[in-house]
């Protein structure tokens, strides 16, 4: 982003140079939304334009989000905000520590302040409000200063499930609740929990990501994951359509173009066995069977699909997992689509061993984590429904605390591909951060009680995760847990006494 350098000699030329400094550190340099943050919120302070430094502005024009922005339902500026402080903070405590001019993003604000050398102090604590509740709930009191919140525990659930998109069972009959293979408290470890991945930081994986389309460059995902742009494919033809909103991503840009009609693809990968994601979302509006998938993989037919059917509705993401997959003898994987219909929007492929797939780790947020066993769990994907809360200054004392930043809670379930006919383990993880005097808020057990059901099979009945645990901490664990013919697990959370809440999901083949 350009914007005109001050007058030589000002103080705004040396602030100008110090912003230089940063921009060209390369601390950066993996994180492209943070670096179109401070380079736009710098436009506008230099430009005398601090009064346009809005939530909505910097998510349309830094962060590239659409003209339908809702900051209530989409934390993506303060995140990155949130983000760019601790970044700015590590460069000033390392390479910047002896500039005479320090570049700092405020807490709270987003307009730029360069403090000189003499007045420097520690940095301003970030708290970043978590979206309120609905009415309907309980009210919680919002605190003017983030709460001493004492965590003895966390909390780790396993369960997996399965919805047909826009369908979503709120009071299901109940089926003998199927009772959970373990429940593990999470004790508190002296060591410091691994470093987190910024939301706008790429993690590094063995994955390859692309994404199909009219666009001729590569796409940053909210996580800073990389995906390359359309190639490998012939025939057919692309498609755009800009403007749809999709339901299950924070990265609709992934959605909104793709490739269609019959068309192959020949993707080079090393030897070796792979799981193969395609990821779709019907955007086309078209009748229905109109945009039926006929798809063969290594010359080998697979069942066809009927996004809309299986995903519950237009412009709702949904996913197909094959595993199993080897290179053919020319060194790539083979994809067919042989119907008029077919389309494709994005496909991740990873290395893994089991029939079953790779295993499946995801935060409730727009991140990246790498935990200490060298695990990365990724940003969430396959939601539908609820609202988010950001938790980055009141973590559990636990190794892997950062696994708690977030938040899903309300009226939502997963609708979340795996291969079809394999078992599968399945931990939810939970932590209860609003409710009990640990936490600094009203109530205790009792206050929060939901349902969670998998492919209409009870999981869990009245759970409460203050009841009975230490600080409402622990780990949930369920084995053998079956997907649905068309390899689906369907997680249903129902509210019971105020709204069920997740922060991680991981789901392990047997």
């Amino acid at each position: 982003m350009a914007f005109s350098i001050p007058h030589p000699g000002t103080k705004q030329e040396e602030e100008w140079q110090e912003l230089q400094r940063v921009l060209q550190s390369g601390i950066l340099d993996k994180a492209p939304n943070l670096k179109h943050f401070l380079e736009y919120v710098a436009q506008q302070y230099f430009s005398g334009h601090t009064e346009q430094l809005k939530e909505y502005s910097i998510a349309v024009q830094a962060l590239h989000r659409l003209e339908q922005f809702d900051p209530q339902s989409d934390t993506i500026v303060r995140v990155t905000a949130h983000t760019l402080r601790k970044k700015l903070d590590q460069y000033y405590g390392t390479e910047g520590a002896d500039h005479p001019i320090q570049v700092r993003l405020p807490a709270g604000k987003y307009v730029l302040q360069f403090d000189r050398k003499e007045q420097v102090s520690a940095p301003a604590v970030d708290h970043i409000e978590a979206s309120a509740p609905d009415q309907s709930v309980q009210a919680l009191p919002a605190p003017s200063s983030p709460p001493t919140r004492t965590w003895a525990c966390v909390a780790v659930f396993g369960a997996v499930a399965l919805l047909l998109g826009g369908y979503f069972v709120r009071y299901r009959p109940a089926k003998s609740p199927t009772k959970p293979t373990s429940f593990t408290a999470v004790t508190k470890s002296a060591a410091v929990a691994p470093a987190f991945s910024e939301a706008a930081g790429a993690a590094t994986d063995r994955a390859i990501r692309i994404r199909w389309g009219t666009a001729s460059h590569s796409y940053t995902d909210v996580a800073g994951q990389i995906w390359l742009a359309d190639r490998y494919c012939t025939g057919g033809s692309t498609f755009s359509h800009p403007n749809q909103e999709i339901q299950g991503t924070d990265d609709p840009a992934l959605f909104q173009e793709g490739r269609e009609g019959k068309f192959q693809c020949k993707i080079p990968v090393p030897r070796g066995s792979y799981q193969l994601l395609l990821l779709f979302a019907d955007t086309s509006g078209d009748r229905e069977a109109a945009r039926q998938v006929d798809l063969s993989i290594n010359n080998a037919v697979t069942a066809a699909l009927d996004v809309v059917d299986e995903a519950g509705g237009d412009n709702i993401v949904v996913g197909k997992v094959y595993a199993g997959i080897h290179p053919m003898s020319d060194g790539n994987i083979h994809l067919d689509f042989t119907s008029d219909g077919s389309f494709l929007n994005a496909a991740e492929i990873v290395p893994a061993e089991s029939d079953g797939g790779a295993p499946m780790r995801m935060l409730a947020g727009p991140a990246v984590f790498h935990d200490d066993q060298g695990n990365i769990w990724s940003p969430e994907r396959f939601f539908h429904g609820g609202r988010r809360s950001f938790h980055p200054d009141n973590l559990p004392k636990v190794a892997n605390a950062r696994l708690f930043e977030w938040e899903r809670y309300g009226h939502f379930h997963y609708l979340i591909p795996v291969v079809a006919g394999k078992d599968y383990r399945v931990r939810l993880y939970f932590s209860e951060g609003w409710f009990g005097v640990s936490n600094g808020g009203p109530g205790g057990p009792g206050s929060r009680i939901f349902d969670v059901y998998c492919n209409g099979t009870t999981l869990l009945k009245d759970f409460d995760i203050l009841q009975g645990q230490n600080g409402g901490a622990g780990v949930i664990a369920f084995d053998h847990v079956k997907p649905t013919a068309h390899g689906m697990l369907e997680l249903d959370f129902t509210p019971v006494k105020n709204y069920p809440l997740i922060d991680a999901i991981e789901i392990e083949p047997e």
